[in-house]
């Protein structure tokens, strides 16, 4: 097992969130709130702040950016996962359920912990997975008054100082009680690795007893989309409609890669949604089948056992979590563009979105003199690692680069994770992002990863295979609820399969095949 001196990044599950390059703002705010996050989690296992300081380096550097891409310092998780209750066995299921597919363990050494110390750490960590469905309700009252407050408290009116002080009120839930939701994921976690080792056993197929999951959140924006599309897709003054004010304030956050808050959301640019509806009313045929589809996953009979009906739970709420998530970052997003178009209206930036390429820390340090040539130096410096290639895995002695991970290549076929069961021969697209005008439909995407924001796009496509991902990813867990093939986990997809050949994808066998190149 390699020692502490090994600094180990990987993007494993994380670039779903963040994939290509995430800018200096974004960075630093992650950073932090990933910071207090697991300091959250820590605290309410240890209580004991004397040990809890020796994990300082570990909280400050769960995450690391390079050349502007973002990635797990994965040693540091290792660390953490190390002191847990049966680390050994929560280990590899975490590794699967992440997606990580190197599986060397590289430790850091911070507190040799007593027979005592591990029991308290045992049973205060039983307790917490015990209250986690009470706790998780109280998670989303307590995200329900944030947002109550905020809408009453935010203005453009406020001053910088003002802002950033209500940043802080908003970051205040991350830093007090988003550790439930880590505790949340455990449970998902658990429950799932003991489902499919049962179900294994029995030849059978964990997929299908961990979809259906009625009312699941990340869906609710896509099933009201498509019943106001439906409705209202060929109205003219389809903006002024109060029905759609009402679901911008409600999902306007929502976004392909809605974590980084340089992203344009629908509240930022409404056209965008104006664009979505008119895409969807433009088939009405296609889109009834949409609506149909979704009401039939909720309809499915599924496997009653005591750990299937766990791990959907455990989904259910993760998915709940998330589009919370994201609408913290809209909070966040909606402060730091205000305080970028303040900064520019005073001079000292060039433009209100500079202010992407400031961390978090400049801004609150009051030089605003000096903002304006550090976001155009930061600007050159981005654009260079635009060129640069990124790496899923990097591994540093000190500060020397002593292994990198390139995706292997293949020809013909290969074998990924299938996270949604069923088959289907059809032409590729081949996608980077879900830009404008893409036309998916009935199509295989093939992309690197996708998040939150890609939802929308993914109910129009017949099946979807992806570079990242594992059975609780965001790709798999809304698949398996539109009922369409999926296989995640293929290396270098992207670079191999091109727009318009026609694949075969198997979602039980997890399998991948180019039946015909373009």
């Amino acid at each position: 097992m390699p020692g502490a001196e090994f600094t180990v990044l990987d993007n494993s599950n994380i670039v779903e969130s963040y994939p290509g390059i995430t800018l200096p703002l974004t960075y630093s705010y992650i950073k932090r709130t990933y910071d207090d996050v697991f300091r959250g989690l820590v605290s309410s296992c240890l209580k004991n702040d004397e040990i809890l300081k020796k994990f300082d380096p570990v909280f400050e550097n769960m995450i690391k950016s390079h050349n502007g891409r973002i990635y797990y310092q994965i040693n540091n998780w290792y660390s953490l996962i190390d002191f847990m209750p049966f680390s050994k066995k929560f280990l590899p299921l975490w590794q699967e359920m992440m997606g990580v597919q190197n599986r060397d363990v590289y430790l850091g050494s911070f507190h040799k912990f007593t027979v005592w110390q591990k029991t308290k750490l045992f049973l205060n960590g039983a307790g917490s997975v015990l209250r986690v469905k009470k706790n998780m309700e109280r998670l989303r009252e307590d995200f329900a008054l944030l947002q109550e407050s905020f809408q009453k408290k935010y203005s453009e009116t406020l001053t910088i100082q003002e802002l950033l002080a209500l940043f802080y009120e908003v970051q205040s839930i991350l830093f007090e009680k988003w550790h439930i939701t880590l505790i949340n994921d455990m449970y998902a976690i658990a429950w799932t690795g003991v489902l499919k080792r049962r179900l294994q056993k029995k030849g059978a197929e964990v997929t299908s007893c961990i979809s259906g999951i009625t009312s699941l959140e990340s869906l609710k924006p896509v099933r009201l989309l498509l019943e106001l599309s439906k409705k209202y897709g060929r109205d003219e003054a389809l903006l002024s409609n109060p029905e759609i004010a009402r679901y911008l304030e409600q999902y306007g956050d929502r976004c392909p890669c809605e974590l980084k808050l340089e992203m344009m959301t629908y509240r930022e640019q409404p056209a965008l949604l104006e664009q979505q509806i008119r895409t969807y009313a433009s088939d009405p045929e296609k889109l009834e089948a949409m609506i149909e589809n979704l009401r039939a996953g909720e309809a499915l009979k599924l496997r009653r056992s005591y750990s299937a009906k766990r791990a959907r739970l455990g989904i259910s709420r993760r998915e709940t979590a998330r589009l919370d998530r994201g609408r913290i970052y809209g909070m966040v997003r909606r402060i730091f563009i205000r305080i970028g178009e303040m900064l520019a209206n005073d001079g000292f930036l060039e433009t209100g979105r500079d202010i992407f390429y400031l961390t978090i820390e400049e801004i609150e340090g009051g030089d605003y003199g000096s903002l304006w040539g550090l976001a155009a130096s930061r600007k050159n410096e981005y654009a260079a690692y635009e060129k640069l290639p990124g790496h899923e895995r990097l591994v540093f002695r000190g500060e020397t680069l002593i292994d990198e991970k390139i995706a292997k290549s293949w020809t013909g076929s290969f074998t990924g994770i299938g996270t949604s069961m069923g088959d289907i021969t059809a032409e590729a697209v081949v996608l980077e992002s879900p830009g404008e005008g893409i036309d998916v439909k009935g199509k295989i995407i093939v992309t690197k990863t996708t998040d939150p924001g890609w939802v929308f796009l993914l109910t129009m496509a017949g099946g979807i295979v992806a570079e990242k991902g594992s059975l609780l990813s965001h790709t798999a867990i809304v698949s398996r609820e539109l009922s369409i093939p999926a296989v995640v986990a293929v290396d270098n997809a992207t670079a191999v399969i091109k727009t318009g050949d026609i694949l075969h994808i198997d979602g039980e066998a997890g399998r991948v095949t180019i039946v015909e190149s373009a």
